[in-house]
C-alpha cells in the first residue's frame, strides 16, 4: 500500500505529545512492506524532509511561536494540495487542535481513516472563545468520515453517535518491546514522577502542586516533573509562590535511556489529568513494573483498575495529597500493584498494534471499494 499519514505533531518537536509516539512505532513496522509519508508540521529548526526507518517524514507550515495556533494553521494551509500530489491508496488523519478534523475526504477520492488520539476541546474554547466542538460535530454531519480508529470504548461510543453509519474500530497505544524485558530487580527510590506534557489544566498540574503544598510537602516527598510545555513558566511560577522548589524539579523533556532510567527508579507514578483519550504514561509506568495513582476519569479507567492502580474520585488536591502519602509508606502496595500492572501490559505490544492497525487499513481499503 502506499500510505499517507497527516499528523500535526512530531518526534522532534519539543512540545510533542504522546501521538507522534503511535504515529512512528506503527509506521516503521508497517514501512518495512508498504510505502508511508507522514506529513507533519514544521517546527523551529526542524528538517523539512528526512527518512527514518523507512518513513519519509515530510513537515509542512511554520511555527510562530507567540500566535499559538500558527503552526497548526499553516500546516492545514498546505495540507490538502500536497496530499494531491502523492500517490496513495489511503490516507490516516489524525485528528487534531482545535476542531479536530482536517478535512482531507475533500482532497482525495481514496479512503481517509480518523484516528482519534487527541479530543479536548475544553481548553481551545476557553483560550479562543470559539466553538469549535460544534464545529466538529457540522463537519462529522456532512458524512465524508467513514473510518475511524479510537483507543477506548467511551471514545468508539461517542464516534458511533455522531456518525451512525461509520467503522469505528478500537485499536489501543502500544508500549515498545524493551520496555516489557524481563524485571528482576525492581527499584523504588526516594521520588515519585510526573512524566508528560506541561500543561496546566489538562493534565492537573495544578492539583499536583496544590497537594504537594498542602500535604506532601509536610512528608518531605520529593517530586520529579518531566516533561515540557507551554506551561512551563506558569508551573515553575507556581511551585516557586508555593515555596516548593526544595521538593519539586522539573527535567525537561526526558527520551530513551533517560525516560526509563526514570521510570524504573521512582516510587510511583502520579497522573492527576482532568481529560485523556487513552493514557500512555500510564501504561509505560504499568511496563515499568511501577503503581499508578490517578484521577477516575473517562478512557483513562478504561487501561488503569483498582487491581492494579490508584483510581480517585472527583478532583480532589486533598485526597491526591492522601492517597500519595499512603502509598508512599505501603512499600509492600507499591509492589503488589506494579507486579499486577505489569502483567497488564504485555498485552500493549506494538507489533500487535501495528498488525491490527494493517488489517484494519485492508479492510477499509476493500470496503471502499464496494462503495
Amino acid at each position: 500500500m502506499n500510505i499517507i499519514h497527516a499528523d500535526t505533531d512530531d518526534l522532534g518537536n519539543p512540545l510533542a505529545g504522546g501521538a507522534p509516539v503511535r504515529t512512528f512505532e506503527v509506521n516503521r513496522r508497517l514501512a518495512t512492506r508498504h510505502n508511508i509519508t507522514v506529513l507533519t508540521a514544521g517546527y523551529r529548526k526542524c528538517i523539512r524532509s528526512e527518512c527514518k526507518k523507512n518513513i519519509t517524514y515530510t513537515r509542512l507550515g511554520w511555527s510562530i511561536p507567540f500566535w499559538g495556533l500558527s503552526s497548526h494553521l499553516s500546516y492545514l494551509a498546505q495540507l490538502r494540495s500536497r496530499v494531491r500530489t502523492i500517490p496513495h491508496d489511503l490516507v490516516v488523519e489524525e485528528f487534531m487542535p482545535p476542531v479536530g478534523f482536517c478535512g482531507l475526504p475533500w482532497a482525495t477520492h481514496k479512503p481517509v481513516i480518523s484516528l482519534v488520539q487527541w479530543f479536548f476541546f475544553d481548553y481551545w474554547e476557553a483560550r479562543y472563545h470559539l466553538p469549535f466542538q460544534h464545529w466538529m460535530r457540522g463537519i462529522a454531519r456532512k458524512n465524508r468520515y467513514r473510518y475511524f480508529i479510537v483507543q477506548t470504548r467511551n471514545m468508539r461510543d461517542r464516534f458511533q453517535r455522531m456518525v451512525p453509519e461509520a467503522l469505528v474500530r478500537i485499536i489501543s497505544c502500544g508500549i515498545a518491546p524493551e520496555s516489557l524485558r524481563s524485571r528482576q530487580d525492581i527499584s523504588y527510590e526516594n521520588f515519585v514522577l510526573f512524566l508528560g506534557r506541561l500543561d496546566m489544566w489538562q493534565k492537573g498540574l495544578d492539583t499536583l502542586v496544590e497537594a504537594w503544598q498542602g500535604l506532601c510537602g509536610h512528608e518531605h516527598i520529593r517530586l520529579i516533573i518531566a516533561g515540557e510545555g507551554n506551561d512551563r513558566s506558569k508551573l515553575e511560577q507556581d511551585i516557586k509562590r508555593r515555596g516548593l522548589r526544595h521538593l519539586i524539579s522539573l527535567q525537561g523533556r526526558v527520551e530513551g535511556k533517560e525516560k526509563q532510567d526514570l521510570l524504573d527508579t521512582c516510587r510511583f507514578v502520579v497522573m492527576p489529568s482532568r481529560e485523556e483519550t487513552f493514557g500512555l504514561v500510564a501504561l509505560e509506568a504499568m511496563a515499568a513494573q511501577k503503581a499508578v495513582i490517578a484521577f477516575d476519569i473517562e478512557n483513562l479507567a478504561e487501561l488503569l483498575h483498582p487491581e492494579w492502580s490508584i483510581l480517585l474520585p472527583g478532583h480532589s488536591p486533598k485526597h491526591l495529597g492522601e492517597a500519595i502519602i499512603k502509598l508512599w509508606h505501603d512499600q509492600q502496595q507499591c509492589a503488589g500493584l506494579g507486579i499486577r500492572g505489569r502483567q497488564q501490559a504485555e498485552a500493549y505490544s506494538w507489533d500487535s498494534i501495528a498488525m491490527q492497525q494493517e488489517q484494519f487499513y485492508r479492510e477499509v481499503i476493500q470496503q471502499d471499494r464496494q462503495l
